[in-house]
């Protein structure tokens, strides 16, 4: 098994350990209003299925096909057909594909849940000119290279949305409650993108660590079985 079975492997119990606890249910909720929606990573498709649940159309993108699989997979079996979910795809860090997002698409907000990657030499070779390109310099993304790939993912979600003049919902999970004034990132990228309001709500929730897709936290892996954490929504708009 490759890195990026393994991944939608691990990332297949979290998911659905989410979904079971309704915190995808919470997340969609923030969407109320809207019709279309890009979800920006939607893994093997247990925050896809929440959308549909609550009667949102979904373009649906991930750059592992390997989730992608599990996704239809799992939409179909709930009943969801192609004209409520469309599966593309494809990674939001290549230029040509979000011109071809932006270019080919009509939504409604765009949305980026929980991203995570898996990682190895070659992923990191590839995301460097990316990163630089966001702003990381060599020696914070080699102490930390899937916060910097996050962040990354976060950046290219928000140029999309400012791009066709859309909102975006972040949902971010950590260990602290954040508000517009004890969060500074957030805050710079609403200025960055010329949003003229930020929205933010917590949930306090758990999660699987060992025995799903493992989480990292601030460089430290979590060997916990289960661990406390905190969903953060931000929507800027």
């Amino acid at each position: 098994m490759n890195e990026a079975e393994k991944y939608a492997v691990q990332w297949d119990i979290s998911a659905q350990y989410f979904y079971e606890k309704s915190y995808y249910s919470w997340m969609s909720e923030k969407l109320n209003g809207y019709e279309m929606v890009l979800e920006i990573g939607c893994g093997t498709g247990y925050s896809t299925l929440a959308l549909a649940e609550k009667g949102f159309k979904v373009l649906a993108v991930d750059k592992n096909a390997n989730c992608i699989v599990k996704a239809k997979e799992l939409l179909n079996s709930s009943g969801f057909k192609d004209n409520q979910v469309t599966f593309i795809e494809g990674d939001v860090a290549e230029d040509s594909f979000r011109k071809m997002l932006v270019e080919n698409y009509s939504f409604d907000i765009v949305i980026c849940w929980n991203v995570g990657t898996y990682w190895g030499k070659e992923m990191i070779q590839y995301y460097l000119p990316h990163m630089y390109e966001y702003g990381l310099n060599t020696d914070q993304i080699k102490e930390n290279p899937e916060s910097s790939y996050s962040e990354l993912i976060i950046w290219e979600t928000c140029r999309i949305a400012r791009t066709k003049n859309v909102p975006v919902h972040i949902v971010d999970r950590g260990g602290e409650i954040l508000t517009e004034q004890t969060d500074p990132y957030y805050v710079m990228l609403k200025d960055e993108f010329g949003y003229p309001k930020i929205l933010y709500d917590n949930l306090q929730a758990d999660s699987i660590s060992s025995g799903g897709r493992v989480l990292v936290t601030n460089g430290e892996v979590n060997i916990d079985k289960k661990i406390d954490i905190v969903f953060v929504s931000i929507v800027m708009c």
